[in-house]
Parts: C-alpha cells; sequence; structure tokens
C-alpha cells in the first residue's frame, strides 16, 4: 500500500513538472515572438537617411543673442565639470597641466560645485546625465556669463537619453560631429614639420606590402550591435576564409595585451566597422588602424565623404564603394598583388602622421579653453537640441532597436542568419 501511494505521489509530481516545463516552453515561444514582433517594427533609414541633413548648419536649432555677457575680470577661464565622463569624475585623469601646451592656456578645470558662481563654462557629459534610478541632476541656477556645454561621444543608437528635455538648456555642444560648436575627435593627422626639399623620395619609402605580410583582420568584442556587423564580417570571412583572422569575443583569436599592437601590425587590411553608421562617427578604430600605417576597410559616417573629411588623402577603403562583398573582396586581393596599388594607399605617411584618441581628447581640452577666450563667438542657445541631435543619417535609441540587437545575436548563435 506505501509502495502504491508513493508510485502515485510519484507520478503526479512527473505531471506537475511536465506541465511546469510546458507552460515555460510556451511563455519562451510567446516572449520570442514578441520580440520578433517589436523588432521587425524597429526604425529603417532610406538610402538619403532617417534624418534631414543640413550639412554641418546648426542654426535651424540655435538662436543667438545680441550680447554675451563675461565675468568680471576673468583673465583664467574655469572649467566646472558639473558630471564626470561617463563615471569617471576625473575625466580621464585630466588636469590643469593639460592647458599648459596650448596656444591659448589661460583656463584652470575643477569638480568643485561650490565654485558654480565663479566659473566661466559648466560642462556636463550626455552619459553621466541619464541615470534610470537617480535622474539628471542640473545646477540649481545658472549666470549669464556661463557657457553650459553638452558633451558626448556616442552615437544616437547608444544614447538613451530624452534629449526634448533639454530645450533652451545648453549653449554649446562637444560632440563628435563636425557641425557641434567644440568637436571632441577619436583621433587626426598632422603634416611633418619640414620643407618640402627634406620630404622621403620614392625610392626611399617603405614598402608596406612587404612590411603588413598577413593579408587582414577584424577585432570586436561587441557582437550584437546596430550596426550588424558581425553579420557582413562573417559573409566576408567566407569569401576570405584564412586570409581573415577575426579577433576578441567576436572571432575567437586572441592579441595578447603587451603585443597586440605588434601583433595587429602585420595585416595589409584591417576592418574598421563602426556600430551604427551615423554622421560623422568614426571612432578610434580607423585611426589605430592608420596609426599601425595599415590600410582600414571600413564602414561608418553617413557615407564615404564623412571619412575623406578628415582621414589622410587615399588611405581608406569604405565598404559602401562597392556593389557587393565580393567585389570588395576582389579589390583587396588585386591590392594585396600590386605593391604599387596597394602602397599608393600609405602614400601619405612620408608627409603626415597619426594621433590617437588619448592625444586628440588632450587636443579638445586646448579647442575649448580657445574658444572660452573667444570673444568674437556669439551668445547662443540650443532651443532644439533635440532636433539637432536628431538632424542624422541613422536612428535614434529606442527598446524597439535594442530588443532586435538581442534577437540578432539569438539568431546568429542558432545560425539563423
Amino acid at each position: 500500500m506505501q509502495w502504491r501511494f508513493s508510485f502515485v505521489r510519484t507520478q503526479i509530481f512527473r505531471r506537475k513538472v511536465k506541465k511546469i516545463v510546458k507552460y515555460f516552453l510556451a511563455f519562451i515561444i510567446v516572449v520570442f515572438f514578441l520580440l520578433l514582433l517589436i523588432a521587425s517594427a524597429e526604425q529603417t533609414c532610406p538610402p538619403e537617411g532617417c534624418g534631414k541633413v543640413t550639412g554641418g548648419q546648426a542654426s535651424p536649432y540655435v538662436i543667438t543673442h545680441p550680447y554675451r555677457h563675461r565675468r568680471p575680470n576673468s583673465d583664467v577661464k574655469r572649467i566646472l565639470r558639473w558630471t564626470g565622463f561617463f563615471e569617471d569624475l576625473s575625466w580621464e585623469e585630466t588636469d590643469d597641466s593639460y592647458f599648459q601646451p596650448c596656444k591659448v592656456n589661460k583656463c584652470t578645470m575643477t569638480n568643485d560645485r561650490a565654485l558654480l558662481d565663479q566659473s566661466d563654462a559648466v560642462l556636463f557629459h550626455v552619459g553621466a546625465l541619464w541615470n534610470f534610478w537617480r535622474g539628471a541632476s542640473l545646477p540649481s541656477r545658472r549666470h549669464a556669463h556661463q557657457v553650459w556645454i553638452l558633451h558626448n561621444v556616442e552615437p544616437p543608437p547608444r544614447v538613451p537619453l530624452n534629449l526634448a528635455a533639454y530645450a533652451g538648456v545648453f549653449n554649446w555642444t562637444a560632440w563628435y560631429r563636425r557641425d557641434s560648436d567644440v568637436p571632441v575627435g577619436y583621433g587626426g593627422y598632422t603634416s611633418y614639420p619640414q620643407p618640402p626639399s627634406l620630404k622621403l623620395n620614392k625610392s626611399a619609402k617603405v614598402n608596406w606590402a612587404r612590411e603588413n605580410n598577413r593579408f587582414s583582420a577584424w577585432m570586436s568584442s561587441n557582437c550584437y550591435d546596430y550596426n550588424r556587423r558581425l553579420q557582413l564580417i562573417t559573409e566576408i570571412k567566407t569569401l576570405l576564409g584564412k586570409d581573415m583572422d577575426l579577433y576578441g569575443k567576436c572571432g575567437g583569436k586572441r592579441c595578447p595585451e603587451t603585443i597586440c599592437y605588434d601583433t595587429l601590425s602585420n595585416y595589409k587590411f584591417f576592418f574598421t566597422f563602426e556600430n551604427a553608421n551615423c554622421r560623422d562617427y568614426i571612432s578610434e578604430k580607423f585611426w589605430a588602424a592608420l596609426l599601425r600605417r595599415q590600410v582600414p576597410v571600413v564602414l561608418g559616417g553617413s557615407s564615404p565623404k564623412d571619412y575623406a573629411k578628415v582621414a589622410p588623402p587615399h588611405s581608406f577603403i569604405h565598404v559602401k564603394d562597392f556593389k557587393d562583398t565580393k567585389s570588395l573582396v576582389k579589390y583587396l586581393y588585386h591590392l594585396a598583388n600590386n605593391e604599387t596599388a596597394y602602397n599608393e594607399y600609405l602614400e601619405w605617411t612620408s608627409e603626415h602622421d597619426i594621433y590617437s584618441e588619448l592625444p586628440a581628447r588632450r587636443k579638445w581640452w586646448c579647442e575649448l579653453c580657445e574658444a572660452l577666450h573667444d570673444e568674437k563667438r556669439p551668445a547662443q542657445t540650443y532651443e532644439d537640441i533635440d532636433g539637432w541631435f536628431k538632424d542624422d543619417t541613422c536612428p535614434q535609441w529606442s527598446v524597439a532597436n535594442q530588443l532586435g540587437r538581442l534577437l540578432d545575436g539569438f539568431k546568429m548563435k542558432l545560425r539563423l542568419i
């Protein structure tokens, strides 16, 4: 009797487990199709882009004022960093020493909010303003002589902040966009300080086609971004086979930290795909490849013209210049087999040098100091900073595109795409 009771109890337990498993699987299927439905509603961009690009004119979103006030006896401009750079209150360990080499260097920076009234500029970072739990914390007062500056280095799909709530708050923007008031670069290039007679002649130039003796590589740890880079990289990898090495979490190969620069420098081509194709968004990956004296194969910006505006002449290959990946791969093999044609992509190295992300950030502090001292700059306010932000070629942050990224991740893991 006791045995039978135990058997019945076991059967009841098994039925309950099966029922729970069945409901759980049904729940998973419903969630999956719900994600699919939401992701399918994600905003997509036509060829001309998602926003009305004004070509560098911020005037539709800004109003100017007839008079710009100045803080009395302010030969040295004080910059109050009201927020951190994301969560970094040191702003990447910057201090007043950053102003010493500047052309205009009479500036000082502080985190002391008690000095609000004695500050000429108040600096806010987008990534620090947005916080799900505590919200934004702005100063309780402002002065007519102050310039409130909004800083950002992330593209729209990665900015969850509702900028419509900040209409009429900020005077300047400090973004990667070229139409920003004080643009923040991820890198750049300069000319060597030497007369033409001392430039390297062609016979003395480095044969980069031989120096870079491996074919191509890509490195990323953000596998499921808005731009769906991994999907395109997988397609290119299928065509290139062993001629393409994939590093990072998305690829599998490791790049030892101590010798990573040397390891990556051996490749002729380095793929530098951005996580979103947004106006002027060209990150440190591109400049790092140029610094290593490679030919970057790029995807980013609103078009190839964004790269042409900032890069050394004839220094990159943009994916959008080719009708498909087969055409791109065919061209890469052509360059690899033609030393003269390949070396033309690095012709710029005899006249120019590259500076990377950190020097670019230091350069920005100098430019900010100079801008604060520039009396020709008019007083202005961004009455529609949300409109300025959305004047772009890529969609804004949304729950739909974030869920779409996660859904893409599941599809890629299951080899559905």
